[in-house]
């Protein structure tokens, strides 16, 4: 199991975080691993239909096992997994996407779509709720080893696409031997699996009456006093039954000599099978204010003002529905920036349209789409009492810059309150 802290992500990025917690507020009651209550979101968890969902992702440094208890450095595991393409998923989604038990999460693959890169990435670890407020359930969660957030590009508290797809692996589902003893107990990791497994059985190899192998956290286990597995006994073959209901039985016997941490062949495997449709394609958010700060928890648009402007939501005078956004004492030649955590193509959206009005008065503004700071090329507005709309050509006006992560809004004229509303990247 990971060490129980705040995810890397969340020390790194805590300055810039209005707090690393989650948002309980759209979201239903579920357990966590020792059985305790828990909110998770009232949606299933991406993928369950192999479909594309939201999955927000930090990076955590990774050893090479974690709370499924098996190593990602036996050969007959994909080279992806021994290259510790891997992630811990977090604690209400440990059931796995078929919403299983807890630990039928272990050894399920997934395709990860960042802005940058798709790879398919292994379940070994479990990031618990304790400590890890990001990992709580306010919204589907993985934790990637930095090998994986590397590859992706991601895993810096930013959000990407996903999707459940079968391992691709080669060869048979294996068994690691953990631990046993002489009176037929024994714990192993079942790995290498194409899907979830959602229940493992064992019978004697001359016997024809099957015994359920038990769930033990992200292992299983086979209780002492089972004659198969003790020194002598004839030692047995598992069978294994899919979340789909496909079962297969292995024709390799696990016998006495073969002893703690070796790698045994079980004989069996799920069929073959293809992931659903095309890989996924992750957009980030064009919605930067709609009634809210666009984006998923923990992840959404900010407002980052400069000079002694503040500001706040507020629900009175708006361009349309219930909120939007007013910087007060916004000086001359002070401004703010609306931007996203992740830098995207400039390519992603066409147009930036966006709502300005002042509260009184009138004010000469400049906007610009931006990145880090540097402005593409700037569009005058004079804002007034009443609504305007500006409208912007992003590929004409951004021609010479090759990404994007925000808006920026400047004043040219004396201190005045502002209004913004209905901002779009589209």
């Amino acid at each position: 199991m990971r060490s129980l802290r705040l995810p890397f992500a969340c020390v790194l990025l805590g300055a810039l975080l209005p707090a690393c917690s989650h948002d309980d507020s759209s979201s239903g009651s579920g357990r966590d691993g020792n059985g305790n209550d828990v909110f998770v979101p009232d949606e299933p968890v991406p993928g369950v239909s192999s479909g594309c969902g939201s999955v927000r992702l930090t990076t955590y440094d990774a050893s090479n096992s974690g709370w499924c208890e098996f190593s990602i450095t036996h050969s007959i595991l994909p080279d992806f997994v021994r290259d510790n393409l891997t992630l811990a998923i977090a604690e209400p989604y440990d059931g796995g996407s078929y919403e299983g038990e807890v630990g039928e999460a272990c050894g399920e693959c997934w395709e990860i779509s960042t802005i940058s890169a798709t790879q398919v990435v292994m379940v070994n670890n479990l990031c618990p709720i304790e400590g890890n407020p990001l990992c709580a359930g306010g919204h589907f969660h993985f934790d990637l080893t930095q090998q994986a957030g590397e590859v992706l590009g991601g895993g810096g508290n930013d959000e990407a696409a996903a999707r459940r797809v079968p391992c691709p692996v080669t060869g048979n589902i294996h068994a690691q031997i953990n631990d046993r003893n002489e009176w037929g107990y024994v714990r192993v990791a079942f790995i290498n699996h194409r899907f979830p497994i959602r229940t493992a059985e064992y019978r004697s190899a001359d016997g024809d009456e099957w015994f359920p192998v038990e769930r033990s956290g992200g292992a299983w286990h086979i209780r002492e006093g089972a004659d198969v597995f003790a020194d002598g006994a004839p030692g047995g073959v598992f069978r294994f039954t899919s979340p789909t209901g496909e079962t297969v039985e292995g024709t390799e016997v696990l016998t006495g000599d073969i002893g703690i941490d070796s790698v045994f062949d079980t004989g069996a495997q799920f069929a073959p099978a293809q992931a659903d449709g095309p890989a996924c394609v992750f957009t980030p958010p064009g919605n930067v204010y709609d009634e809210g700060w666009g984006g998923i928890d923990q992840v959404r648009w900010q407002p980052n003002p400069w000079g002694d402007a503040s500001v706040s939501e507020v629900g009175e005078g708006c361009a349309d529905g219930p909120s939007c956004v007013l910087f007060s004492n916004l000086e001359q030649w002070a401004g703010f920036h609306l931007y996203y955590r992740q830098s995207f193509p400039t390519s992603t959206f066409s147009t930036l349209t966006l709502q300005l009005r002042t509260q009184s008065g009138s004010a000469d503004l400049v906007v610009a789409p931006s990145h880090d700071g540097e402005r593409c090329e700037e569009t005058s507005v004079t804002a007034t009492e009443e609504w305007t709309t500006v409208t912007i050509d992003v590929a004409r006006s951004c021609a010479g810059l090759d990404e994007l992560n925000a808006l920026t809004v400047s004043n040219g004229s004396p201190t005045v309150n502002l209004l913004v509303d209905e901002v779009f990247y589209e």
